[in-house]
């Protein structure tokens, strides 16, 4: 994948485009998402605990209002008479009854239990059966000075109190509330769609708003809770609160906000947008690398071109943007680099022909060497030395102008000169005096071999070769990095068509001063334009010759010395 990606600009924009465009969306989508959902259950949570909040004080009221209801009958003179008596005016004793139970007529049950546990009024039904008194509600009455709770095993709630006369128990006083009366104490006080449990201090189920299911909804709760688990089954979640005062325990049944067939359906759509979204990204980002990334394969593709040696090849430039300034530059390139290709073969092939000319000149220096070598033999034997030297000069001259070097240092060349000089001297005698003032910093520079040489020898033969005083100078500086090597004289000076053609770019050959001419060319040929040979000359009074060249040394030199020409 990565080697795909890298292998390609257009694959680089596609991805990066396709990332730009499908991380924000289902990102986004899935945070929304997730918020919606958390947020939607913390409200229901809420709510659960304000409603449980209701329902806990409804049990607290129910405990207090039991307590008062029982007290009024079990410390009535009729109940207590008709109990230690086994009889008495029952219409009297039911209304007792009837006005106790008044705060909680819809929803209790009053009965009246002699001693034995035999019950002998009610206020609903037909009195008759029997409680054990030894056990569950009775006893816990019989124990106790206070109002007793109890789970009546039938999904009802109930209430005892002993009536006492001194440490005799004459009877008990029993409140029933049934699943009618717990539907009307805690109806309206949680969302229709809740459940309400109420289990006792032994989670066995006391209430539950679904009767059917109490026993398998608390046994699984029991078993979650003992396992360490959140309690939740299936689409719903339990809030629990335990009642302080009673021991009983209040369970909100609550359906989750989102139940899992909801939530699958939600993430089903949530998937299917995102395959939708990520085919449009796909679609889009292909559309856009295609655009972005056309130019650049289109210039790839003409850099190769250029590169297998189609330089007349050119791009469309009708873009305004970077792209197209881009082509634009290409093809300026492209025109360029054809243009300096041209000027280099034609450069090439000038510096060919300046190198045949100088070879012509040179009149097979390979048979002269060895002719001077035996002249200079010859010389010595005769007792000539002026012939011996003449040769010695002119041998060393030209072997090298045979040799494969084509720069020398200037400490060689000027020793080229000096032996020149020497020749020209047997020629000429005194008439001329040349003088070679060339700084040490500058011996090890390099240039081009015979380029010092020319200058002098048109110095002597156009300049003081008709004087009896005559003098040549060979100097060094340095301009700008650039090496100049100035050769002067007092001669007749330079013909003005002549210097004007020195010191301009014109090519074409003079019929004389052949050697600068040709120093001129290889020196633009090998340099640039802004290299060459320049003049300056006054009739009568002699003219400056100077070469101007960059600064070049070999690297043992540059080593050896620390210094740069």
């Amino acid at each position: 994948m990565k080697g795909w990606i890298g292998k390609s600009f257009r694959n680089r924009i596609f991805v990066t485009m396709l990332l730009s465009i499908m991380l924000p969306v289902l990102l986004c989508g899935a945070l929304l998402l997730r918020l919606q959902v958390v947020r939607s259950e913390r409200n229901l949570a809420q709510q659960a605990q304000e409603q449980l909040a209701g329902l806990s004080l409804t049990l607290g009221g129910l405990s207090d209002t039991c307590r008062e209801t029982l007290e009024a009958p079990a410390g009535s003179t009729v109940v207590r008479s008709a109990l230690r008596r086994g009889g008495g005016d029952s219409r009297t004793l039911y209304q007792v009854l009837y006005r106790a139970a008044v705060p909680m007529r819809e929803a209790v049950r009053l009965d009246v239990c002699d001693g034995a546990g035999v019950r002998r009024y009610t206020t609903s039904g037909v009195p008759g059966g029997a409680l054990d008194t030894n056990w569950g509600l009775l006893r816990a009455a019989g124990e106790s000075e206070e109002v007793v709770l109890r789970p009546g095993g039938d999904g009802t709630l109930q209430a005892g109190l002993a009536v006492r006369s001194g440490e005799r128990i004459l009877g008990y006083v029993i409140a029933v509330i049934g699943q009618g009366g717990f539907d009307s104490l805690f109806g309206g006080q949680y969302a229709a769609a809740s459940e309400v449990l109420l289990l006792d201090g032994r989670w066995r189920p006391v209430y539950y708003s679904r009767p059917a299911q109490a026993a398998e909804t608390a046994d699984g709760l029991r078993r979650q809770l003992l396992s360490g688990q959140t309690p939740e089954q299936g689409a719903y979640r339990f809030f629990a609160r335990k009642h302080e005062s009673t021991g009983f325990v209040l369970i909100l049944q609550q359906p989750r906000a989102f139940a899992p067939p909801v939530m699958g359906a939600i993430y089903l759509t949530g998937a299917s947008m995102g395959v939708l979204c990520l085919a449009l990204g796909l679609l889009s980002a292909w559309i856009l690398s295609r655009y972005l990334s056309k130019p650049v394969h289109q210039l790839d593709e003409a850099m190769g071109q250029v590169e297998r040696g189609r330089l007349d090849v050119r791009l469309e430039t009708g873009r305004a943007d970077e792209l197209g300034r881009l082509a634009g530059r290409f093809n300026h390139m492209a025109e360029e680099y054809r243009l300096n290709l041209d000027r280099s073969v034609q450069r090439e092939r000038e510096l060919n022909e300046a190198r045949l000319r100088m070879m012509q000149a040179q009149l097979n220096p390979h048979f002269l060497y060895n002719t001077l070598d035996a002249v200079k033999w010859l010389g010595m034997a005769h007792q000539a030395p002026e012939v011996a030297a003449l040769a010695t000069d002119l041998a060393a001259i030209l072997r090298s102008s045979i040799s494969g070097d084509e720069t020398v240092t200037l400490e060689e060349e000027l020793e080229l000169v000096e032996r020149y000089v020497n020749i020209q001297t047997i020629r000429f005698g005194d008439r001329f005096t040349c003088e070679l003032d060339v700084s040490d910093r500058f011996q090890g520079c390099l240039i081009p071999k015979l380029s010092l040489q020319p200058l002098v020898e048109n110095a002597i033969l156009h300049g003081v070769g008709g004087r009896e005083d005559g003098y040549i100078k060979v100097w060094a500086a340095e301009e700008n990095g650039d090496l100049l090597l100035y050769v002067s004289d007092n001669g007749q000076g330079i013909a003005p068509e002549v210097l004007e053609r020195l010191n301009s770019a014109d090519k074409r050959l003079p019929s004389g001063h052949l050697g600068l001419f040709n120093v001129d060319s290889i020196l633009r040929l090998r340099y640039g334009e802004g290299y060459g040979l320049s003049a300056e000359s006054s009739a009568g009074e002699g003219s400056r010759v100077w070469l101007r060249l960059p600064v070049r040394r070999k690297e043992r030199d540059a080593y050896a010395e620390g210094f740069d020409c």
